[in-house]
């Protein structure tokens, strides 16, 4: 858009236009990216500015106790505003506060954050600081009203010139699709759509074509007689003068790694189990990378590498494996494969182009994924950057695993281009590794439709997160929005897939009869949909008053979860509900069945030339499919429980969204029909698989009694490298005013004296945000950052804040317990704030602990002493790392439980002291090293 347009940006005390002021304004005129006018003021907030939005803004109490008020000032802002377009990054943020004083303007609105997240698909994030730095722009004072308006309104030029560069075909695509939405970035897509109309050489509306020889992917067909590794042979692979040391330069000889490699080897050998745990830095990735890549290699038989983590796939893929293909001098082929929901579909996408989004939701998602297509035609999802649970949700609707009834000839039928999953999954069928997660794993040995390529030899790395991962993969999960949603893509008389239907057999060759009964049938498939929808609606009615009847849902800021147990099934309440259910599921059986049998009737009509018949046969399909899972899943929630699932309901912070959940019990029986009785031979590794020195916890957890265990310890020397210091004057965490106080006060001192370098691990967001409001503005006085998880930024940027800032503290939750890396310099110290239990509330670890005679001591405490170890080996890394951890949780001393944390960790140097001497005893032990 070449017009001039205004960006404006306010400074605020608060984020709640309602109890909150303006403190500050900025606004610009800029035209074809350059500022020609300008205007700034401070404002009276006639509020308090609190001491949180000084220290964000710079802006105190005395700066705006002689500026004019809001109403005094705002006419001056709006009359250089004037009638030209209002820019802004969350301008509705902006807008919000003007309306509060009576401002209401009829512009143009122009969203910088809104264009940004689908005209750069793939951002790690969409926050002004990170785009202005991604375009180069200067922004000397973030959180300063004049700043931040100039850099949106020239970051909005940046995007503008962006969009410019799309295929136009694509412009009038988007401004198609966006025709009466309100969506504020589409007067931007319009102006750059006249601006490309006439201009030649367009490229056409298609992602890259890429077609698959399929011949250049052969299966890998595994050899007709197993041969044997010679162990030794693996071992000396790691040895000083092994291939590894001789191709990397940083190699280091470590014999456990080759211990591991040689057990690994010997258990495909015989065809066993193992289970290893493996201690930080031993190179557990490259000692079962070799053993599995040589038999791969001599057997033509593939293996399955299984991972909770991305982190961890990316490492493999991007960094281990290539340096073993080279080290080794072989050629491996290795693939990486996801479940089909972490594909895009092509064909749902051009539905969903032809037929238009519904909500600017949609139209977002569809953007984002048509500009992504331009740039990549891998069609993964973690490419691209989905904000929140209604992006994703829209995703999911546009993924494989919404088609999955296709066989992978679809796409080259209809479009002309490969299916993206069909690709991966040819690719993964000639692979002699496949890297999957453990999600996959899991499901795919469940499902009917199998998405792995045959295998027998897997090799299981973070598998304390094994038993999670199988229950996440069997729960089941409905709530009112998505079956309403499901239910109105039926559509009624005016709108919708059976009207859609109607309308493509009224221009189609189908006899007349025919096309009558149909319709006819279809009329009274809506009909009962549109009935049934109240009847969904009476359902979790009944199902929020069963909630609420149990005293236990809480107002406050997270989801309350309330397990049912058998005693709450005889409420009065609950049988409300249950005979809700009695009425609902007649619809939803009806519904299902007809829509079944429609489906079956369409799918005799492909002789006939009907518009977007592939199209309208899916959908159908998906209908029916959908309605007799979910009749299924309720009817088990409702009539016939099983003592094997845990059942229970989720009530939303503000009480009006609730989801019932069923998951599974015992999950141990799953796991070894599908992996110990299944398969030759299984490897399961990780840093942390025993407690109190046994593997009986994660052998009775997973049913791996018989399975051969192994533990290797590190290489690290814990006794010169790492000082646990043991506060013996902490007050117990029930004292909370006291210990949230003492916690403040020990972060500040340590962060401090040690110049930052500091990770803080909590187990609370709510602890997490306290402590944070409480440091911050102190360890602002010594220059040191602090990177709060609570702010929304993503684990990788936090991360790599607080590595490249120089004076830093980084403040994480559970995922920063683990599978973060940050060797060196960077990181110093390590405070767990308290020892991670698992939450007794939670369904699940309450269904779970009521398994044992002592709950707390046979469940509660192993589960949290693998956790505890997780964060402990957050701080040593490599050989020449050195640092504190920290312990402020009283009970580790206090409580005789306490010693079973203490002996699973590593023999490092032990120190009990005052929280007085943290600082002066941690700058000593990094300054003066323990002789060998």
């Amino acid at each position: 858009m070449r017009d001039v347009v205004v960006a404006i940006d306010l400074e605020t005390t608060g984020l709640d236009p309602q109890h909150d002021g303006i403190m500050e304004i900025g606004a610009v005129r800029i035209k074809e990216g350059q500022v020609i006018d300008e205007f700034s003021t401070f404002v009276n907030p006639e509020v308090a500015i609190s001491e949180r939005a000084t220290l964000i803004t710079g802006i105190k109490q005395s700066d705006v106790a002689s500026a004019p008020r809001p109403r005094v000032i705002l006419p001056d802002l709006v009359a250089f505003i004037g009638n030209a377009p209002i820019v802004g990054h969350s301008v509705d943020f902006d807008l919000g506060f003007l309306n509060k004083y009576g401002v209401y303007l009829p512009n143009t609105v122009l969203d910088t954050y809104d264009l940004a997240s689908v005209i750069l698909p793939t951002a790690a994030r969409y926050n002004l600081h990170n785009l202005t730095a991604m375009f180069g722009i200067s922004l000397e004072e973030a959180h300063r009203a004049l700043d931040d308006a100039r850099a949106s309104g020239i970051l909005y030029w940046r995007l503008y010139e962006k969009v410019l560069t799309l295929p136009l075909d694509v412009l009038a695509l988007v401004n198609k699709a966006a025709a009466g939405l309100g969506w504020h970035a589409a007067p931007t897509f319009a102006a750059a759509y006249e601006e490309r109309r006439g201009q030649s050489n367009e490229t056409e509306l298609h992602p890259r074509r890429r077609m698959i020889n399929w011949d250049d992917f052969p299966p890998l067909q595994p050899n007709d007689d197993i041969e044997k590794l010679p162990p030794k042979q693996i071992a000396e692979i790691f040895m000083p003068n092994g291939e590894l040391a001789q191709s990397m330069s940083a190699y280091e000889y470590r014999p456990q790694q080759a211990e591991i490699a040689r057990e690994i080897t010997q258990a495909f050998n015989e065809s066993e189990h193992l289970l290893i745990e493996a201690g930080t830095g031993t190179g557990k990735s490259m000692a079962y990378l070799v053993p599995a890549v040589e038999w791969a290699m001599l057997n033509n038989e593939r293996v399955i590498i299984s991972t909770d983590t991305i982190a961890l796939q990316d490492q493999l893929m991007q960094k281990d494996i290539p340096a073993l293909q080279k080290a080794l001098g072989i050629n491996l082929r290795a693939a990486v494969l996801k479940g089909r929901s972490n594909y895009l579909c092509p064909i749902l996408l051009e539905d969903m182009k032809r037929r238009g989004p519904t909500s600017i939701e949609e139209l977002r998602v569809m953007v984002k994924i048509l500009v992504w297509q331009l740039e990549s035609d891998s069609g993964d999802k973690t490419e691209i950057s989905l904000r929140g649970i209604t992006e994703n949700s829209i995703w999911n609707r546009l993924s494989a695993a919404e088609g999955q009834g296709c066989r992978g000839n679809a796409c080259v039928d209809e479009l002309g281009v490969d299916c993206p999953f069909y690709r991966a999954y040819r690719t993964a069928q000639a692979a002699h590794l496949v890297v999957v997660n453990h999600s996959l794993l899991v499901a795919d040995a469940r499902a009917e439709n199998r998405v792995l390529p045959d295998y027998q030899y897997i090799v299981i790395d973070e598998a304390h997160h094994l038993e999670e991962a199988v229950t996440s993969s069997m729960e089941f999960l409905i709530d009112e929005i998505t079956l309403l949603r499901r239910l109105d893509d039926l559509g009624d008389s005016k709108r919708g897939l059976l009207v859609d239907l109607a309308t493509a057999l009224k221009r189609s060759d189908v006899p007349a009869k025919t096309i009558e009964r149909i319709n006819d049938y279809a009329l009274s498939v809506t009909d009962a949909a549109n009935k049934m929808q109240k009847h969904v609606q009476y359902l979790f009615k009944a199902m929020n008053q069963f909630a609420v009847s149990t005293g236990e849902v809480r107002e406050g800021e997270y989801v309350t979860s309330i397990r049912i147990i058998d005693n709450m099934r005889v409420m009065p309440s609950f049988v409300e509900a249950i005979q809700r259910w009695q009425i609902l599921q007649e619809f939803m059986l009806t519904i299902s069945e007809a829509a079944n049998h429609l489906y079956e009737v369409l799918g005799r009509l492909d002789i006939y030339a009907i518009d977007h018949y592939g199209e309208l046969l899916r959908n159908v399909q998906a209908a029916s499919r959908y309605l007799q899972e979910t009749h299924t899943q309720l009817e088990k929630f409702f009539d016939s429980p099983s003592g094997n699932t845990i059942y229970w309901v989720s009530v939303s912070p503000d009480g009006r969204r609730l989801s019932m959940h069923t998951a599974p019990l015992h999950v141990g029986e799953m796991i070894a029909s599908n992996l110990w009785n299944n398969r030759r031979s299984v490897i399961l590794t990780s840093a942390t698989l025993r407690t109190a020195g046994s593997f009986a916890h994660i052998r009775d957890r997973i049913d791996a009694q018989e399975v051969k265990t192994i533990e290797v310890g590190s290489p690290f020397d814990y006794k010169r490298s790492t000082l646990l210091f043991l506060p013996n004057d902490m007050p117990d965490p029930s004292q909370f005013q006291n210990y949230q106080k003492a916690i403040e006060r020990a972060v500040i001192d340590l962060a401090t004296a040690l110049d930052g370098r500091v990770l803080v691990l909590f187990t609370s967001y709510a602890q997490l945000r306290q402590t944070s409001k409480a440091i911050t503005s102190q360890l602002a006085l010594q220059n040191i950052t602090i990177y709060d998880q609570s702010d929304g930024s993503s684990r990788q940027s936090l991360l790599e804040g607080f590595k490249t800032t120089q004076k830093a503290v980084l403040l994480g939750t559970r995922s920063f317990w683990e599978g973060i890396d940050i060797p060196g310099d960077s990181l110093s110290a390590v405070i767990i704030t308290r020892l991670p239990f698992p939450i007794p509330s939670d369904p699940i670890v309450s269904a779970r602990g009521e398994t044992y005679d002592n709950s707390f001591s046979e469940f509660m405490v192993p589960e949290a002493i693998l956790r505890f170890r997780q964060g402990f080996g957050r701080l040593i890394r490599s050989n020449t790392d050195r640092g504190i951890v920290v312990v402020l949780d009283s009970r580790i001393i206090s409580k005789q439980y306490g010693v079973a944390f203490l002996d699973s960790l590593p023999d490092c140097t032990r120190v009990k002291g005052s929280l007085a001497k943290l600082s002066a005893t941690a700058k000593d032990w990094l300054a003066n090293p323990p002789r060998p």
